[in-house]
C-alpha cells in the first residue's frame, strides 16, 4: 500500500470515527469499526474507487449497521428456561381484571 492510499484514509480518519460512534454510541466499537474498514481500504484496489471519502463512509456505515444488528441478536438469546419480566404496581400494560386481582391478593 504506497503512502498516498494511507494518507486519504488517515486523512478521513476522524470523520469516519465519529460516525461510527453517533451509530454505535461505543468509543471501542467504533474503534473497532474503523479499523475493520482500514483493512478493507487496504484490500480494495484504491486506483478503481472515484470518490474514496464516499467509499469510506459507506464501508463504516454497513460495518457499523452489521455490528448493531449482531449486537442485537445477541441480546435477544435467551439461556435457559424463558421466564416473563416480572410487571409492576400501576403498570399501565396491566388491563381491568389484572388490576383487581393484584388488588385482592393484597
Amino acid at each position: 500500500m504506497d503512502a498516498a492510499t494511507v494518507e486519504c484514509f488517515e486523512a478521513n480518519r476522524n470523520r469516519l470515527a465519529s460516525l461510527a460512534y453517533r451509530l454505535l454510541g461505543s468509543a471501542a466499537d467504533a474503534e473497532d469499526v474503523v479499523q475493520d474498514a482500514f483493512v478493507r481500504w487496504q484490500a480494495a484496489d484504491a486506483e478503481r474507487i472515484p470518490v474514496p471519502e464516499a467509499w469510506l463512509t459507506k464501508t463504516v456505515t454497513n460495518l457499523s449497521l452489521d455490528r448493531l444488528r449482531s449486537a442485537r441478536a445477541r441480546r435477544e438469546r435467551s439461556v435457559g428456561i424463558w421466564m416473563p419480566e416480572p410487571l409492576l404496581d400501576g403498570d399501565p400494560m396491566l388491563g381491568p381484571a389484572d388490576t383487581a386481582e393484584q388488588r385482592e391478593s393484597v
